[in-house]
């Protein structure tokens, strides 16, 4: 599921990489360790590699500061990243955006993007990326959490109570297990609620739980 929602992620926002990093905090140092969980490509692997080997880069800052770094020119970030900059515009990067994977206070990995032009997130693009962050915490909780901890489904991740915030998930959920675009996925939950008599809210609610699942078209289209 994490490899699909990378490769999701470079289709719906136009990206060469995408991969999703698990990260452990080291006190002692105020460093990070950490391990690739997915990733679009080798290419995009092998890009987020470099912060391990150099110590530095935008998901390593992005995880110590608990806030999305987003970065639209490398070229202009010499300063911040001596050793990361050159090593990634080497490496075919010019543009990166990481987006840290919290759980209130708490942290364990990172969402990075990675694009081969300069290039500005628009606000849409922002919360597509917010949006499938949310999705590979979900996906990792689900997979990693101790039996009888609070799963994804119990505590929701988007913040209160909010329909359209579950709404939204579930919708990105769809997306990824189907491979459709954000809006294809929409229109099939829609098109369930109407079919199973439901709202849309409650069609949501039960694609989080694991109480539905919708399937891919009988006539093998996704």
């Amino acid at each position: 599921m994490l490899t699909r929602l990378c490769e999701v992620a470079i289709r719906e926002l136009r990206m060469s990489g995408a991969v999703v990093s698990l990260m452990t905090p080291v006190h002692a140092t105020g460093d990070q360790s950490g391990t690739i969980m997915a990733a679009s490509s080798d290419r995009a692997r092998g890009v987020d590699e470099l912060e391990f080997s150099l110590g530095e880069g935008p998901g390593r800052d992005a995880f110590l500061g608990s806030r999305p770094v987003l970065t639209p020119d490398l070229e202009r970030a010499f300063d911040r990243w001596p050793g990361y900059v050159p090593a990634a515009l080497a490496a075919g990067v010019r543009a990166t955006f990481a987006f840290p994977m919290l759980i209130g206070a708490a942290r364990f990995g990172v969402v990075h993007l990675h694009c081969p032009g300069a290039r500005t997130l628009t606000d849409h693009d922002i919360a597509t990326s917010l949006m499938l962050t949310e999705l590979a915490t979900e996906i990792v909780l689900d997979t990693y959490a101790p039996a009888g901890d609070h799963t994804p489904a119990d505590v929701p991740l988007l913040g209160p109570d909010d329909h359209r915030d579950e709404i939204y998930q579930a919708q990105g959920m769809v997306m990824v297990a189907l491979g459709v675009s954000l809006r294809e996925a929409l229109a099939r939950m829609r098109a369930h609620a109407f079919a199973s008599n439901q709202e849309l809210a409650a069609v949501a609610a039960d694609i989080l739980a694991g109480r539905t699942r919708l399937e891919p078209d009988p006539d093998g289209a996704p």
